[in-house]
């Protein structure tokens, strides 16, 4: 009975101690990689050129609708010039008609090539992979085998 009382008293003050120590766990690893991360280089440069293809239709698209806005202005300053004319009789009339058309049609020029600028600059294409020693060597292989012409 005294060595069941040593016992229990020994495994109580194990079980005590090992509670009352801060535990040691390992921290949890953090993510090394993602999924992009396993993507081969020719993948991800089709991603890339599929991006860049995109991008390309969508400043289209914009450069469409800035341009209509344009042809469309500079379309109402010709025809407002041409029904002021018929109304101008003296020389500062229609100098002054003209000269209100030049310079509608330049703020437009003006509007435009600001919205353009808003734009940004062109998209970057992607750049094309590097082919593989392995590759290479291959494809001078079979260079070499072709008849020269």
């Amino acid at each position: 009975m005294q060595k069941r009382r040593e016992l229990t008293a020994a495994t109580l003050l194990l079980f005590t101690l090992a509670a009352s120590t801060p535990a040691q766990a390992e921290p949890t690893p953090s993510p090394t990689a993602t999924a992009d991360a396993y993507k081969t280089p020719l993948e991800q440069y089709k991603l890339d050129r599929d991006e860049y293809q995109q991008a390309l239709k969508d400043r289209g698209s914009r450069m469409r609708v800035i341009n209509a806005i344009f042809k469309n202005s500079v379309d109402k300053a010709n025809a407002d010039a041409r029904a002021a004319m018929l109304n101008a009789i003296t020389p500062e009339q229609k100098t002054s008609t003209w000269s209100a058309r030049r310079n509608a049609v330049a703020l437009a020029i003006t509007l435009r090539d600001a919205a353009v600028l808003a734009l940004g600059p062109m998209p970057t294409p992607p750049a094309k992979p590097e082919k593989l020693n392995s590759e290479k060597a291959d494809q001078k292989s079979e260079q070499k085998g072709r008849a020269k012409r």
